[in-house]
């Protein structure tokens, strides 16, 4: 393997409820390149969503650590761990969490306003990227109107707007029949050419298609890590 981007490290979490404690990660040891689809699976409660918080720094570990590029993020400061967050992170989720009520030029720039950067060039740079995964003639569209499968491949381009090493997916299919499922997927694919993408997924059947590695979770421990040779 190549430097890793990232690395998790000796990495367990465990929550406190009235006094008990409850593993949910224990004694994790992965290290991911800088490019590729990582497809995430196990059972509901296995840990997976966890690990993903983890790897963003919205939990810290409870021993352990996570680095990016050879830094720890549990160890940053709040301001530190937000603009990893905005810069270096991008985030896909099952439910869409988009604003219906605005265009979908407004929603993929809206982590380019909420970082500062200039009106003009933000909406620039939207165009461009919708432009590049074909979704140009929409721009000007209100999202109530769109297609769930559109409304996720919305979700994706504003998730990659600030340029993210890495993108993590939480379920992306999971409210999408097959056919709009098979695009986010291809979709993703074609991110993960450039960067990081990690899928938590229960669509194996789809997913594992477009996968390069399948990392299985298991009460919380890697019982499985398989890379895969690229397909043409």
């Amino acid at each position: 393997m190549e430097t890793p981007i990232l690395k998790i490290d000796n990495l367990s979490r465990v929550f406190s409820l009235g006094g008990q404690d409850y593993p949910v990660l224990q004694n994790i040891d992965l290290a991911f390149e800088e490019r590729g689809f990582v497809l995430l699976s196990g059972k509901s409660g296995s840990g997976k969503s966890t690990l993903l918080k983890l790897i963003a720094g919205i939990l810290k570990p409870s021993h352990g650590h996570v680095l990016y590029k050879n830094k720890t993020i549990d160890g940053m400061n709040e301001k530190h761990i937000c603009a990893y967050r905005n810069r270096e992170i991008g985030f896909v989720f099952q439910q869409y969490n988009l604003f219906d009520k605005q265009s979908v030029l407004f929603n993929v720039v809206l982590p380019l306003l909420i970082d500062g950067r200039g009106i003009s060039k933000c909406y620039e740079m939207g165009r461009k990227l919708l432009s590049a995964y074909k979704l140009d003639l929409m721009h000007d569209t209100e999202v109530g109107k769109l297609s769930g499968g559109e409304k996720q491949r919305v979700a994706i381009l504003r998730a990659i707007i600030n340029d993210p090493a890495i993108v993590l997916a939480d379920e992306p299919t999971g409210a999408l029949d097959r056919e709009n499922a098979i695009k986010t997927l291809e979709m993703l694919k074609e991110i993960s050419k450039e960067r990081l993408v990690i899928v938590v997924s229960h669509n194996l059947d789809l997913a594992l298609a477009y996968a390069t590695r399948h990392i299985e979770v298991k009460d919380g421990q890697i019982v499985s890590d398989v890379s895969f040779p690229e397909q043409s």
